[in-house]
């Protein structure tokens, strides 16, 4: 399913060992088998009519650092892979099929209420295929929604199956080095980014955040739990250990934000509603 003529994805063999090794483990793989058997259950977009090759040539040349290059979720190529992009709707559903009535797409949308009404531009940080950016912007059907993601295979995956959104834009570049300008967000959101990523690089993510926050500003910070990523073993995550000690508030705090409030509006999922002080 991934083949490509373009050499900057090729997957490493390293990643191949990665992979082998999560499924060698000990551990219990009970909920990554349950997801995978219920995968073909789940209603997922159709991306028969993409030409990957054509849209890929479309994107830049962008360098993308250490951290983002891994097997993440036992996928050869992680995030830079069709198969991670076109497998992802339907590996959310049934990973959440029971936390909804309408499974992850429901989760997305209980999120997207934590944005305030008022907020009229909206950037959301790691977007992958754009559900949660689109949930937003239904949500908020005034304001000006901007999904960056670093991956172009989320992107075309994003673009075609949140197709017809008009206040919803895919761009791409990385969470931690955006091109917006000083205080010029009403609100930044970040969905299930935080465990993909080492600690400096959350440190980073949410430097820019405040950054492009206006003063008064929202910042909304939702993911999994910190034991989830050793729940699903299996589905190789290799920052799962900065992951169990990770502390929201902390990170918050430290990184300039005003006092943090947790919200439970979409378990399994936590989030964390910030301000930029004014």
């Amino acid at each position: 399913m991934d083949s490509t003529t373009n050499r900057r994805y090729a997957v490493p063999e390293w990643h191949h060992e990665k992979i082998q090794a999560e499924r060698d483990c000990q551990e219990p793989k009970d909920h990554m088998l349950r997801v995978v058997r219920s995968m073909p259950e789940q209603e997922g977009p159709d991306f028969s009519s993409i030409d990957w090759e054509a849209e890929l040539a479309l994107f830049g040349g962008i360098e993308f650092p250490a951290y983002y290059h891994q097997p993440f979720h036992s996928v050869p190529g992680g995030y830079l892979s069709r198969t991670a992009a076109a497998g992802d709707r339907c590996a959310m559903e049934a990973i959440y099929q029971d936390a909804h009535p309408r499974r992850s797409l429901g989760l997305r949308d209980e999120l997207g209420s934590l944005v305030p009404a008022d907020a009229r531009t909206v950037v959301d940080l790691g977007c992958g295929t754009g559900d949660a950016a689109a949930a937003i912007a239904r949500h908020l059907p005034e304001a000006r929604v901007t999904a960056l993601d670093a991956s172009p295979f989320m992107l075309i995956a994003a673009r075609h199956q949140n197709a017809g959104i008009a206040n919803l834009r895919f761009e791409q570049g990385f969470a931690e080095a955006t091109h917006f300008g000083d205080a010029s967000v009403d609100a930044v959101t970040i969905t299930l980014v935080f465990h993909e990523c080492p600690d400096e690089t959350k440190r980073e993510i949410l430097a820019e955040g405040l950054r492009i926050l206006r003063p008064g500003g929202t910042l909304v910070l939702s993911d999994t739990g910190q034991e989830d990523l050793h729940g699903y073993r299996g589905f190789y995550e290799p920052y799962k250990e900065q992951w169990l000690v990770f502390d929201p508030p902390a990170f918050l705090r430290d990184a300039g934000f005003g006092e943090s409030v947790a919200k439970d509006v979409a378990p399994p999922l936590w989030s964390f509603v910030a301000r930029k002080p004014a």
